[in-house]
């Protein structure tokens, strides 16, 4: 018996580094000192385990990155500032992979392996579903501009987060981040 949360949270941080195709069986048995055998038996397989990665970063990092999405005290501009600062924070944390998980990993997937973009498409689409459904709220209760397209807004700021994503991989520091969420701010469509 093996302690799955902690061997999930060193194969989060390992695919997290890597992404999926550069991390093999063997790397995952190092990093979590788990023998091969049982991750075996665990996840059936390299996709399996990092499917259940996946779930693992997105019951971890992301409910904390998209608390603000789900805070009914904020307004919807706090909401998203907020979503924007700590992802400037994550992305630029130290302790952890720079950028974020489901952005870094997507980019290393080849089409062979379909079946792991998917995993974490269904991800990114369901993370931007929740972002539309909280501007669909403010621009019903008049927080936004009312020729607002919440959808729009809600793949701007997304777009937003995965270049934030990509820069933080590239090196930017969480001021520089901040900078960026700050101009994506400053566009932000208030209702007059």
């Amino acid at each position: 018996m093996f302690d799955t949360d902690a061997a999930l949270d060193k194969a989060v941080r390992l695919f997290w580094q890597r992404g999926y195709e550069a991390t093999s069986m063997a790397d995952l048995v190092a990093e979590t000192g788990v023998a091969a055998a049982s991750l075996y038996a665990a996840f059936d397989n390299k996709a399996g385990l990092f499917a259940a990665a996946i779930e693992r970063y997105a019951a971890t990092f992301s409910v904390h990155l998209y608390a603000p999405i789900n805070d009914p005290a904020l307004s919807t501009y706090e909401a998203v500032k907020g979503l924007l600062e700590r992802a400037a924070s994550s992305f630029s944390e130290p302790g952890t992979p720079a950028g974020c998980f489901m952005y870094s990993a997507a980019a290393a997937v080849s089409p062979a392996s379909a079946d792991i973009e998917c995993l974490l498409r269904d991800k990114r689409i369901a993370a931007e579903a929740l972002l539309i459904e909280r501007l669909q709220r403010g621009a019903a209760q008049g927080e936004l501009a009312a020729n607002t397209d919440p959808a729009v807004l809600g793949k701007f700021i997304n777009t937003v987060m995965e270049g934030m994503s990509v820069q933080a991989r590239d090196g930017a520091t969480i001021n520089e981040l901040l900078s960026i969420a700050k101009m994506a701010l400053d566009r932000w469509p208030a209702a007059i």
